[in-house]
């Protein structure tokens, strides 16, 4: 078991994931879809490549990368959204109706 797999498994009343674990789950993604190597230097280690041009004061990336590195984290978050919820779908399918209905 890893860092946060303890609390990976935390449920809400209903049954939801809480959302400290859906933040986890999702910067965890994230991070595994695109890493960052930061610089010492002061200048941009680039989105996909070595850039070398001058980083933003209080940010890692030049504006030119930042703005390739959202569109591209927007997409992964798309993508990971998409997966999640059919995941749902397919457990609350699989788990059927929870409740009987009421006899009188």
């Amino acid at each position: 078991m890893g860092p946060g797999s303890i609390s990976a498994r935390t449920r809400t009343r209903t049954g939801d994931q809480c959302a400290t674990c859906q933040d986890q789950a999702r910067n965890a993604r994230l991070d595994a879809a695109l890493p960052v190597t930061p610089t010492t230097d002061g200048t941009c280690p680039g989105h996909t490549s070595p850039c070398g041009r001058t980083a933003m004061p209080g940010d890692l990336y030049c504006a030119r990368c930042r703005i390739a590195s959202q569109r591209d984290r927007d997409r992964v978050l798309r993508e990971w959204e998409t997966v999640r919820d059919a995941a749902v779908a397919a457990a609350t399918a699989q788990e059927g109706p929870q409740r009987a209905a009421a006899p009188f």
